[in-house]
C-alpha cells in the first residue's frame, strides 16, 4: 500500500511507523477481513483513518475458473481480502481520504516479455504458404500512461518456431522448415481492473529457412542452405490478464496485409503468440 499526503507526515499502520519521502510512504500490509486503522501525523494535524477490507478481484474469479467452488475453499482465508493500493490523505480534510487508481497519468514502465508459444502463417517469395507453431522469443518495451488507465506501448520483439518447449542444442532435420520474425509495434492500451487490451501498428520482418543435405557422386554429401526474408506492415491486437503487480500473461494477434519490396504486395500473414510479460515501474 502506498500512502500519499499533501505534506510531510508520519504514518502509523498497526505497529509500523514511516516518515514520508516526497510526500509518500510504502507499506507491506497483511491481508485481513478486519478494517485497517492508520494514523497520519503532520505539523498541523493528527488524523485517524479507517480503511475497510473488501473481497479481492481474484476471489471473484473463482466463479469463472471453477464454477465458484474455489470461493468455498477460500471462505475463511484472509488472503481473499484486499485493501486499496493507493490512498491520498489531505491534512486539511480531517478524517477523509481518496483512493487513487492502480496506475496514473505520467507513469512509466519498462517491460520484458517472453513470447513463449508462437504460431506462424507466412508465404516467402517463390514458396507455398508456410504454417508452423513453436516456442521461444524475447521482447522489451516501454509503457507511458497518457491517462490514468490508458497507455502507449512501444515494443520490440523477436520470436521463433523452435520445436522444443525447453531450450536445448538440437539440430534441425534435413528438409525441415524453420521460421522466425522480428517486429516493432506501437500500440494504445486500456486497463480495466486486472485486464488489459490494446491495438496498434507494427513493422515486421519475417524469415524462413531450410537446410537440405543432398548426395552427389563427387565430392559426396553437401549442404544446401535456403534463406528468405521479407518485410511487411501490419496491425497488432493484444489482451492480458494481470496476475500480480509485475507479472502479466496474455495473447498477441499480429496480422499483416502489405508486404514491402516484394511481390505480391497484398498478402495476408499472421503471428499469434502466448506472451508472458514482466513490467517494472520506473
Amino acid at each position: 500500500m502506498t500512502i500519499y499526503t499533501s505534506g510531510p507526515s508520519k504514518i502509523i499502520i498497526r505497529k509500523d511507523t514511516l516518515q514520508t519521502e516526497g510526500n509518500e510512504a510504502h507499506f507491506l500490509v497483511s491481508r485481513s477481513k478486519e478494517a485497517l486503522n492508520l494514523r497520519v501525523v503532520a505539523d498541523s494535524s493528527d488524523q485517524s483513518l479507517t480503511v475497510k477490507a473488501k473481497n479481492s478481484f481474484a476471489y471473484y474469479l473463482n466463479i469463472l475458473y471453477n464454477y465458484g467452488l474455489g470461493m468455498l475453499v477460500d471462505k475463511n482465508n484472509p488472503k481473499r481480502y484486499t485493501y486499496p493500493r493507493r490512498i491520498f490523505v489531505d491534512s486539511a480534510e480531517d478524517g477523509g481520504f481518496k483512493t487513487y487508481p492502480a496506475t496514473q497519468r505520467g507513469d512509466l514502465n519498462f517491460q520484458i516479455s517472453l513470447p513463449y508459444i508462437n504460431s506462424f502463417i507466412t508465404q516467402p517469395f517463390g514458396e507455398n504458404r508456410k504454417t508452423r507453431t513453436g516456442f521461444w522469443g524475447l521482447g522489451v518495451g516501454v509503457d507511458y500512461y497518457h491517462q490514468d488507465r490508458q497507455y502507449l506501448s512501444l515494443d520490440a520483439r523477436t520470436v521463433s518456431d523452435f520445436f522444443l518447449p525447453i531450450l536445448a542444442p538440437v539440430p534441425y532435420a534435413s528438409g525441415q522448415d524453420f521460421m522466425s520474425s522480428s517486429y516493432l509495434s506501437l500500440s494504445n492500451h486500456h486497463r480495466i481492473k486486472r485486464f488489459d487490451w490494446g491495438y496498434g501498428l507494427s513493422w515486421i520482418e519475417n524469415r524462413w529457412g531450410r537446410d537440405v543435405y543432398e548426395e552427389v557422386f563427387d565430392p559426396g554429401i553437401y549442404l544446401v542452405r535456403q534463406r528468405k526474408r521479407h518485410q511487411a506492415l501490419g496491425l497488432e491486437f493484444s489482451g492480458y490478464y494481470f496476475t500480480g503487480r509485475s507479472f502479466h500473461m496474455g495473447l498477441i494477434y499480429r496480422p499483416s496485409f502489405v508486404r514491402l519490396y516484394t511481390d505480391p504486395v497484398l498478402k495476408y500473414e499472421h503471428l499469434i503468440s502466448v506472451d508472458l510479460a514482466w513490467k517494472i515501474r520506473l
